[in-house]
């Protein structure tokens, strides 16, 4: 494990509030987590550019797989995708969120 000086870990602590805050607080992108559609339309997107030639993430032999279904989803897995979600709500607001804050806050939480 690699140390982490005490102005990091400082700084990643305040991001987290900022982010918890953000979301339980203020309600910015309530839920705090991805749906289950998000996961979907993320992992169906990625597998798309996959099919379409994009270089894998990933090591497909290691994977133990050439489907590009089964890679988007270990990418997804391994939190190597760098996607923004896009939340519409009812009174017409949208918000931008990255998928790596998402799943850094669903894994405080």
């Amino acid at each position: 494990m690699e140390a982490v000086s005490t102005a990091e870990l400082l700084e990643k602590i305040e991001k987290m509030a900022e982010l918890l805050e953000r979301a339980l607080v203020k309600r910015d992108f309530y839920p705090p987590r991805l749906t289950k559609y998000e996961i979907a339309r993320v992992v169906g997107a990625r597998a798309i550019q996959l099919a379409m030639g994009a270089q894998p993430l990933v090591d497909p032999q290691e994977v133990g797989s050439m489907d590009p279904v089964i890679i988007a989803i270990e990418e997804f897995r391994r939190g190597l995708l760098d996607f923004i979600i896009v939340r519409e709500y009812p009174d017409g607001k949208s918000v931008r969120i990255r998928l790596k804050e998402l799943l850094e806050l669903e894994k405080s939480l």
